[in-house]
């Protein structure tokens, strides 16, 4: 009787492991047929620095989408005095406008001040290592720079903003000597990691109650042996 029940115990974990795996596996593939295929995924900062050379400064900016760089609509950068007006705002962009369906020619709007040099600011769509151990890397970053004549400001603030108009915002000092703290806004955990993370959790409790089904029929047994006091 004890084998008996041992077997459909190990049989349900059997069964138990390979239904995540199915889970696990269409997870997968759904990412594989859909480019990243992260729905309602915005935008978020990777990275943000403030360079100074002897003719420049430039504000580097490295944003990534999980439904990759091109879904990033535009960056935004505003320097702003000590009572936060606006000394220079600029924005890179990629498309003409939110309906577009294609990459425009890239981009750069001036709407307050007169110190950027489009010459030497750049962009360019960088790889990411993706959430999804089993993909390989992936273009889903993009870093743009933009190249300001040197003039002071005393507060930057960097908006990003996707397709779907979902954004990103950053806030701190117009300094090269400050190091912005990493910025973690708008994570979304994918079903691959739903998946793993519920997956976990269900074995553990199979596990147990397999556990704990053994250590009944121990004492059972225990109880019912020839001898009992």
């Amino acid at each position: 009787m004890s084998s008996i029940s041992s077997s459909k115990s190990c049989l349900v974990l059997t069964f138990t492991l390979i239904f995540l795996f199915s889970i696990l596996l269409s997870g997968n593939t759904l990412a594989q047929q859909g480019g990243i295929g992260v729905d309602n995924d915005g935008p978020s900062f990777l990275d943000i620095s403030i360079i100074e050379t002897d003719d420049f400064t430039f504000v580097n900016v490295e944003v990534r989408d999980l439904n990759g760089w091109n879904d990033l609509f535009s960056i935004n950068v505003t320097v702003l005095d000590n009572q936060d007006r606006p000394i220079s705002s600029v924005s890179y962009m990629q498309y003409t406008s939110l309906s577009s369906t294609s990459v425009a020619t890239i981009l750069w709007n001036q709407t307050a001040g007169n110190y950027l040099d489009r010459t030497q600011s750049t962009w360019t769509p960088i790889p990411v290592a993706p959430w999804n151990p089993g993909n390989a890397i992936v273009e889903i970053g993009l870093r743009a720079s933009f190249a300001f004549q040197k003039f002071s400001g005393q507060s930057i603030r960097i908006l990003a903003m996707d397709r779907g108009q979902l954004t990103c915002e950053y806030n701190g000092p117009f300094s090269a000597e400050y190091t912005p703290a990493p910025v973690f806004d708008n994570v979304a955990i994918p079903i691959g990691l739903s998946s793993v993370i519920a997956g976990v959790a269900a074995i553990f409790m199979v596990y147990r109650r397999f556990s704990n089904n053994k250590l009944a029929r121990a004492v059972e047994a225990s109880h019912s042996a020839p001898g009992e006091e």
